[in-house]
């Protein structure tokens, strides 16, 4: 299964929000990787909750930021951030229950979500915060 890569065009240049994109690719990675080989469902359930409880600390932090600076598009990239959650935490629950998860389809979405929200949403929200710190 082909690897998600941290390239150059999601670099939003906040140093903070980088790092914890890189951790997150790792970590998709790790499951990927995990579901690639065919592991038993509790490896992939224990991935998948590393997975959820470091992007909730991800997603925290960047609310964080966005309040601090009383951030105009908050609520929209809160609202990405909450129904992320709930899928990851909706496919977690598949897994816990044993069931077969389509290991391409999830590949796929999650890969897709992560690039596009840094791509547009963290963008966004990167170019706020320096300019916020321009200002200060």
């Amino acid at each position: 299964m082909a690897q998600f890569s941290f390239t150059d065009d999601l670099i939003t240049g906040n140093a903070l929000i980088d790092g914890d994109h890189r951790k997150l690719i790792t970590m998709v990675n790790a499951l990927f990787d995990s579901m690639a080989q065919g592991h038993a469902n509790d490896i992939m359930s224990k991935v998948l909750n590393n997975l959820i409880v470091y992007t909730k600390e991800h997603f925290g932090r960047e609310e964080a930021e966005m309040q601090r600076i009383n951030y105009a598009a908050s609520l929209s990239h809160k609202s990405e951030h909450t129904k992320l959650i709930k899928q990851v935490l909706d496919l977690k629950a598949t897994v816990d229950r044993g069931e077969k998860i389509n290991v391409v389809t999830i590949s796929s979405f999650l890969s897709n979500w992560l690039r596009e929200h840094i791509l547009t949403v963290d963008m966004k929200l990167a170019t706020a915060l320096k300019q916020r710190a321009q200002t200060a």
